[in-house]
């Protein structure tokens, strides 16, 4: 079973998608596009029935949920429906006042063990209702800002692991240019792939490693417009085509 991202020639260099039930990193620099696919990942999964969890460091759960219908008018009817999930670590640490049904609000990126909680906890809910579900965390980056990486890998291993055996495919964000290369390793060493971003040379590209079987694993030129993201390049020579 392979998983779309819904981004469509991502979905062809991974030959259909992302094995289902495992976990990848999405590595890439602020504003080149690692948004876009976090999005598309989970509404993509919400178009074919799999729920949602959003695990928010960097953003409250009203701006997702924002930016979410902006992309599909449908949105509010997954909310309704109860496909989707917030865990919000950021809105209690800025002091937003913020509410709503589907959200469990984590006070600050330092208490792993009540994110751990909340993850466990809406996991095995959706694991009652449906067989698969799709899970967005963004980011480590915070976590590893607040605490040491050894910390952060220790807390991974244990959200990774339940992720998987509680039926979640799951997207992992870090932000490209913020860690040391050990610690980029390190986390790195958890997952099942890794989807990377970067701009070169005024060229946006990005390449995956594991995944599974994947078309090639050069670096691809791709062009970001909007909430859209379109590889260009051709994927066995890794240039404009």
């Amino acid at each position: 079973m392979l998983i779309k991202t819904g981004i469509d020639r991502l979905d062809e260099l991974l030959k259909d998608g992302l094995p289902a039930v495992t976990n990848t990193l999405l590595y890439a620099p602020p504003f080149i596009g690692k948004e876009t696919i976090l999005k598309s990942f989970a509404l993509t999964g919400l178009q074919e029935g799999e729920p949602a969890i959003f695990v928010l460091t960097d953003t409250s759960f009203a701006e997702m949920k924002e930016e979410m219908q902006k992309m599909d008018a449908h949105f509010a009817r997954y909310e309704d429906e109860g496909k989707v999930k917030y865990i919000d670590v950021y809105s209690k640490g800025v002091e937003l006042r913020e509410e709503g049904p589907n959200v469990i609000f984590v006070d600050s990126p330092i208490n792993r063990e009540r994110i751990t909680a909340s993850i466990i906890k809406t996991e095995k809910e959706f694991q009652q209702k449906y067989e698969r579900h799709r899970l967005v965390f963004d980011s480590i980056s915070t976590l590893i800002v607040y605490a040491d990486a050894k910390a952060v890998f220790r807390f991974l291993q244990v959200v990774s692991g339940t992720c998987k055996r509680l039926g979640a495919t799951s997207l992992f964000s870090m932000t490209r240019g913020m860690h040391e290369e050990i610690e980029v390793q390190t986390i790195k060493h958890l997952m099942d792939g890794v989807i990377e971003m970067r701009e070169e040379a005024s060229r946006m590209q990005i390449r995956v490693q594991g995944c599974g079987e994947v078309v090639s694993r050069n670096w691809i030129d791709y062009l970001l417009e909007k909430d859209e993201i379109r590889l260009t390049g051709a994927f066995r020579m890794s240039r404009v085509a």
